[in-house]
């Protein structure tokens, strides 16, 4: 079996999900290749998976990692010319690597490629509606606009996404669902090829040695409580709040221990160690430290949130300010009891001890992460993709019909989210 992956290259999340699914494939003696863009070129390349770099589309982003709408707006013939230009791409490596099926993450595309040269396609996507950002708060009429804006987005965007066989959708069914504002869709939406399967993690807490093992063999005392501080998101959305979480951890009361990675993954792996601070520039397999940890800070990454799910533990969230899909994360996590949020602006050495003290001294968080542990670990997502790749490309498919039948039942629980 050949398989192309195609993730959105801005940040590392998109390629992030793909990444597993793919070395499923090359277990089962698949072949795979990766077309992608941006920062994830170099995180795929650092995984010895082969990638093809395609032209760029990116958002223009502000100084502290905010997209700035106004300036990407004027790029508007730019990013259409790179667009059409990663279409002829996508056709040309479709025609070159011929492969059964086309996974694409968040791009569209290579699901106009395929449509055009008759290939099957599965697109895993978790911002079924796009959310207009904002920075300050709206008024009633300006929430109006926001929102009759966000069903256009919608409305347009859809029947490109419908090109797909079927939208798979990496969250967690209710009362779990991190992405809940991008899901509030119209039921017609879903049940016409829409399917939620829970997230796709690589690595499973069980999988792993116990969380003070672990801590020892990182060189941590297995009797203090460790944090977690992995950063996520582009290069300007890391370098800020690096910069910040750096300078405060410097500061911290030496009760606590701290392993801090700043998400650059073509750079040398340790950046400096410390008594109570370890600062790596990347960690290749950064499950170790899901799992040795005992609290997480982090970006509301959707891939983030649901991994600390699965592996039990409470999250301290600092969303990129106007970022749409990360506030709405945060929002969901918090809601759920799981995490605390803290503003970017907000951010401090008070501020970040007030959070781990609160979290390491509420149980009622604590007992909520263990019960959304135990629901996460029921769902095998890997699997479940797995499947409908199997499902697709066998001999006697005819029809998407027929897999939208065979699957009616797993939407069910789905549809109380919805409007």
């Amino acid at each position: 079996m050949k398989v192309y992956f195609t993730p959105c290259g801005i940040a590392l999340g998109h390629a992030g999900r793909c990444l597993p699914i793919a070395k499923e494939i090359i277990k089962k003696k698949g072949k795979i290749l990766f077309s992608t863009y941006g920062d994830a070129v170099d995180f795929l390349r650092t995984e010895n998976v082969p990638t093809v770099k395609v032209p760029e589309i990116k958002f223009e982003e502000n100084k502290d990692g905010a997209v700035d709408l106004k300036r990407t707006a004027t790029k508007v013939t730019k990013h259409a010319h790179t667009f059409l230009r990663q279409i002829t791409t996508e056709i040309k490596l479709l025609k070159t690597f011929n492969p059964d099926i086309v996974v694409s993450d968040s791009r569209l595309s290579p699901l106009i490629a395929c449509r055009l040269l008759g290939k099957p396609s599965i697109l895993l996507l978790h911002q079924l509606k796009m959310l207009i950002p904002h920075r300050r708060t709206l008024s009633k009429l300006e929430q109006k606009l926001k929102h009759f804006g966000e069903f256009i987005i919608m409305y347009t965007l859809y029947p490109w996404w419908s090109l797909a066989n079927i939208i798979l959708i990496p969250d967690f069914p209710p009362p779990y669902t991190i992405a809940k504002e991008n899901l509030k869709i119209p039921k017609k939406i879903l049940e016409n090829k829409a399917k939620l399967i829970g997230p796709i993690i690589s690595k499973r807490p069980e999988e792993l040695p116990p969380s003070q093992e672990l801590k020892a063999k990182l060189g941590f005392n297995k009797n203090k409580p460790l944090i977690y501080a992995g950063m996520g998101g582009t290069k300007k959305e890391k370098y800020l709040i690096n910069t910040i979480l750096e300078r405060v951890f410097k500061k911290f009361p030496d009760n606590y221990q701290i392993v801090f990675t700043r998400g650059y993954p073509n750079k040398p792996e340790i950046a400096y160690k410390k008594e109570n601070l370890h600062v790596y520039n990347w960690f290749k397999d950064r499950y170790i430290l899901l799992k040795a940890c005992d609290i997480i800070i982090s970006r509301a990454g959707h891939n983030t949130v649901a991994e600390a799910i699965y592996f039990g533990k409470p999250l301290i969230l600092v969303p990129t300010p106007a970022h749409s899909e990360h506030q709405g994360n945060a929002k969901s996590a918090q809601k759920m009891g799981i995490a605390k949020v803290i503003q970017q602006e907000n951010l401090n050495l008070k501020t970040l001890l007030e959070a781990i003290e609160e979290i390491m001294n509420n149980g009622y968080i604590l007992r909520n992460v263990r019960r959304a542990q135990q629901f996460a670990l029921k769902i095998n997502a890997i699997k479940t993709v797995l499947q409908y790749i199997k499902l697709f490309t066998a001999k006697d498919f005819r029809r998407e019909d027929n897999l939208v039948k065979c699957y009616n039942s797993s939407i069910t629980g789905m549809l109380n989210l919805f409007v």
